[in-house]
């Protein structure tokens, strides 16, 4: 009994010297941008105090990092290619040949387009670049024959179906300062080929309060997940070297141009990154006239599917970056899984939004030249402000009523906590805006700016705004002039960006102005603009 245990023992401890370690994924980390922070650990087996890690498939530069236990240290990695055997089950006739070496067969063949022979001997080689077998009979003859001939294919002993194939991988040889029976490793690199992509879902309660609802949809298409921790993270992280691979992954020598390049790196951020979608005006077929709270389908469920339940997902805030901490999950390589993350009951406005541009443009054309007929394009919106403790990431979002029929898909953008965004319902045909601008006196104050002489024009503009629906809206507007705006009515509020045209600031307008059914007003403002001197 002694015996047999001390030989379980050595067996034991031959099998952990010589297998090959395996580390297992134990943190995911999943961004935007098609790129994954992953974490594997596990206990290793140095033999002579050296141990081989496979490298992942392409690393990105500089994230490839082995931790060590508090008493061990790494002297030396050595990145190698190598040749590994494994054992496939054979599934063609070549592939059960060449598993079948050595051992008594019998065959049938064709000799030529009409004839076919019989041979029995043992199969002494198969060479699989010409796919020739090589037979020895028991009278010492020695037959070379195309597998491509053969019709009929026997093993006359126990057959082999499992070949031994040669498979090129990369292989981190690690060297450790010390020998030990067994250490703890945590391995840590990023990669790409795991992403995830939210999406949102709005279903109205009421004219003052929604349902917001987001999904994540991972996508695998790299490796093998099993019972690991997933985190899915919001934001805007600097990734200077972008998608440059490490060259670790490489045989090939380095190119020092990847390490500093000289155009500052490739950014990976979540703004570039993200599924790009587009806004256009498809909402024209909408009646932007209705009301948001009576649908324009005459449907009545037989179920009640307006569930207007609430939950949330664990999160924290990390420097700039949000996370959701998904938990525990399996994740199959070329597949991709859907996660509910958090639903909650928000606060909006139903509100009418337009944004007029600089039509005259004075600073740069210096004369008037918009048309004052112009309309610009209004859209029925729901503003929603961001009660929740985590902002919300850019994604599509999808806006039912409380028939649960559909009203709308737009962009949701990045919105941090407290804040507000607009998401559109539809353009807006029967609120009609119009601006135009008149040159008032051009006064004698000059400046010099560079070598040129500047004087000051004072302009007057006007927004004609008419609600031609039959119920009290309330029309968001915003006015961009590059000028210097000095008196605007109806409480519009003057915001000046910082930035500069010359002598004239980016200067942005906005007013919240309550419209009844069936009216029209006048909204004015003035500005100084500098020009040059004729």
């Amino acid at each position: 009994m002694k015996k047999q245990k001390l030989l379980f023992v050595l067996l034991m401890a031959w099998c952990f010297s010589n297998a090959q370690p395996t580390l297992i994924p134990t943190q995911l980390n999943v961004f935007k941008n098609g790129t994954y922070f992953i974490v594997k650990e596990g206990t290793v087996y140095p033999k002579l105090g050296k141990i081989s890690l496979d490298v992942p498939y392409e690393p990105l530069l500089g994230t490839y990092w082995i931790n060590t236990a508090k008493d061990v240290t790494i002297s030396k990695i050595t990145f190698v290619t190598d040749t590994l055997k494994s054992l496939n089950t054979a599934q063609t006739i070549p592939d059960v040949v060449a598993a079948n070496k050595g051992k008594k067969i019998k065959v049938s063949y064709k000799s030529d387009d009409k004839t076919s022979k019989d041979l029995s001997g043992i199969l002494v080689d198969y060479f699989k670049n010409s796919g020739m077998m090589k037979i020895k009979t028991v009278d010492a003859k020695t037959y070379y024959i195309l597998v491509s001939n053969i019709t009929d294919f026997s093993v006359e002993e126990i057959p082999t179906d499992k070949m031994s194939t040669d498979s090129l991988v990369r292989l981190a040889n690690v060297e450790f300062s010390k020998s030990m029976e067994s250490t703890n490793l945590k391995l840590v690199y990023m990669q790409t080929g795991i992403q995830w992509v939210p999406s949102y879902n709005v279903k109205l309660i009421s004219d003052k309060e929604l349902q917001l609802e987001m999904k994540a949809l991972v996508e695998n298409n790299m490796e093998e997940i099993s019972n690991c921790d997933l985190t899915l993270t919001v934001g805007n992280p600097q990734f200077f070297y972008g998608y440059n691979i490490d060259p670790i992954a490489y045989q090939t020598q380095t190119n020092i141009s990847t390490l500093y390049p000289t155009t500052g790196g490739t950014s990976l951020n979540h703004t570039n990154f993200n599924t790009q979608m587009v806004q256009t005006n498809a909402y024209q077929s909408y009646d932007s006239g209705s009301s948001l709270g009576n649908s324009t389908y005459n449907t009545t469920p037989a179920y009640n599917y307006n569930d207007y339940s609430t939950y949330t997902t664990e999160g924290e805030k990390t420097n700039d970056l949000y996370m959701y901490k998904i938990g525990k999950v399996s994740l199959k390589k070329n597949t991709k899984s859907s996660f509910e993350v958090f639903s909650l009951n928000l606060p909006y406005k139903d509100v009418y939004e337009v944004e007029i541009y600089d039509v005259v443009n004075y600073s740069y054309n210096s004369y008037i030249g918009n048309d004052p007929e112009q309309k610009f394009n209004v859209y029925h919106s729901l503003k929603l402000t961001n009660t929740s403790t985590n902002p919300f990431t850019t994604a599509p979002v999808f806006v039912m009523d409380e028939n649960l029929q559909p009203l709308a898909q737009d962009q949701m953008k990045y919105t941090p906590v407290s804040s507000t965004v607009s998401v559109q319902l539809a353009r807006a045909s029967d609120v009609i805006v119009k601006n135009s601008e008149e040159e008032g006196a051009k006064t004698d104050d000059t400046k010099k700016y560079g070598r040129e002489t500047y004087m000051r024009v004072t302009i007057k503009g006007s927004v004609i705004v008419e609600n031609l629906q039959t119920k009290k809206i309330t029309l968001s507007l915003t006015k961009d002039l590059t000028a210097d705006v000095t008196s605007t009515s109806d409480s519009g509020t003057i915001k000046k960006t910082g930035k500069y045209y010359g002598l004239n600031p980016y200067t942005e307008l906005t007013w919240e102005v309550p419209l009844t059914a069936g009216e029209k007003k006048t909204i004015t403002y003035n500005y100084d603009v500098w020009v040059r001197s004729k």
